[in-house]
């Protein structure tokens, strides 16, 4: 016999299932492609069980995740379509040249990501072959059944951002103690912050790229917790296999990995956190990983290269320091306030309406974020798991790939520090620092404006 509490999580489930069905297939239709709603059936018959299991606050939370990365990937589309002619960042860009180089992939009809580079289609020094791989098998897919469309990798991102959350959730719980209430505040701001939407609404590596760096971290997790043979087996197998292909993906990423999987096991061994540090420097001084990542590429052609794009003023001065002493801390305090607001410039234009909105809403999000930085700053004191967890893929952003797409890497951990600084803050305190940080972001606002149109 059922009992009510089984009748209701049956009456919850289904509505959630209702309302992805809704979505998927309104999506599906305004793409006019029989792939995007086969891909989307494929993916939500893995995505829907695992949301079954949440209560209902977090299921909800993970629809209405779909539903406003559904939106503002149209949003996204439609507002590159009538500002550049094209759906690509910029008219077309990194997000073009990944699509044109998964279709060189598919014609070759070559898989291994080594050979890939070893042939020569896409060039034997490119940095993301198994990205290429992996577009190229979206093409592959997408003839079974009609043709290809761009709208079906950036479709694919809102899966990928869905599992993200949901492994960050895992982590969250486990290793930072969050109660429930911080877990979904957490993950709520991390996914409908419009500057991660707006990443995510592209066809970039990113959002793939990240989502391969936590199921390295989460099969290691499990790993180490399971005593079954045969499972710790499969999953050492697949952890493996994973890493290779996040090798070939983003080099660097493995890093990423690498320093929360360390993390993990001073967790689980009871280490404390200075030994971590004390063991670790040593260990990375000692080897060869910053030629075996690429690290020192990235640190120094990415210097350059984001001094040489930046316009006259703020950036440039801060991307032509050097690291050290004062540059790292001068890009960390320049990464908390990029794209930096700037309303002035925006709906000037009528035939831009849709692309100056995408921008107002990526504007909010960055003050949202500069609101939180005196939360971020006293929470990162605490030099525990969580602090050094975002600290170490902070850092490692804005010394080697600092762009604005990177920035999703580090931003689940750190609205995570933001929201458990925020609520750990008495509510006096609350207040007066979102009035001070708020007037402070005002003022130099002005300043940076001003200089702006005076130079």
């Amino acid at each position: 016999m059922i009992n009510n509490k089984e009748l209701n999580k049956k009456n919850q489930n289904f509505l959630i299932l209702i309302g992805f069905i809704t979505i998927i297939i309104l999506s599906s239709m305004l793409t006019f492609s029989f792939p995007v709603l086969i891909t989307q059936l494929l993916l939500s018959s893995i995505t829907l069980p695992l949301i079954f299991k949440k209560n209902y606050r977090f299921a909800k939370l993970y629809l209405v995740i779909f539903l406003i990365s559904t939106i503002f990937l149209f949003l996204v589309y439609f507002a590159n379509q009538s500002y550049y002619g094209e759906p690509y960042y910029i008219g077309g860009s990194d997000d073009l040249k990944f699509e044109q180089w998964g279709y060189d992939v598919y014609r070759s009809e070559i898989l291994d990501p080594y050979n890939v580079l070893e042939s020569g289609v896409i060039g034997i020094y490119h940095n993301s072959p198994f990205f290429a791989v992996y577009m190229s098998l979206l093409f592959r897919f997408s003839n079974i059944f009609g043709k290809y469309t761009t709208f079906l990798p950036r479709i694919i991102n809102i899966y990928f951002l869905i599992w993200i959350c949901m492994i960050v959730e895992y982590l969250l719980c486990k290793y930072a103690k969050f109660t429930d209430k911080k877990i979904y505040f957490s993950i709520a701001l991390f996914a409908f912050m419009p500057n991660i939407q707006y990443i995510n609404s592209h066809v970039f590596r990113d959002t793939f790229n990240l989502l391969q760096i936590l199921l390295i971290i989460f099969l290691f997790d499990k790993i180490i917790e399971r005593n079954n043979i045969i499972s710790k087996a499969l999953n050492v197998a697949a952890l493996y296999a994973l890493m290779y292909f996040t090798y070939y993906t983003r080099a660097n990423s493995l890093a990423f990995a690498g320093v929360i999987i360390f993390l993990i096991l001073g967790e689980h061994f009871k280490i404390k956190k200075r030994y971590l540090v004390i063991l670790i420097l040593p260990l990375i001084l000692m080897s060869d990983i910053f030629e075996i990542l690429r690290l020192r590429f990235f640190i120094e052609s990415y210097s350059r290269y984001v001094s040489n794009i930046a316009e006259d003023g703020l950036s440039k001065f801060i991307f032509r320091k050097p690291l050290l002493p004062i540059g790292v801390f001068l890009r960390a305090l320049y990464a908390f306030i990029t794209p930096f607001p700037n309303f002035f410039g925006l709906f000037n234009n009528i035939e831009k309406i849709l692309f100056d909105l995408t921008i107002f809403l990526t504007y909010l999000g960055v003050l949202v974020q500069i609101l939180g930085v005196p939360f971020i700053i006293k929470r990162i004191m605490k030099f525990d798991w969580l602090s050094l967890s975002f600290l170490s893929w902070f850092i490692a952003v804005i010394i080697t790939t600092f762009t604005f797409r990177h920035i999703i890497l580090y931003y689940p951990f750190m609205t995570a520090v933001a929201v458990d600084g925020f609520c750990n803050a008495q509510t006096n305190n609350r207040r007066i620092i979102l009035v001070l940080s708020g007037f402070t972001a005002v003022c130099f606002g002005l300043m940076y404006i001003s200089l702006k149109l005076f130079n």
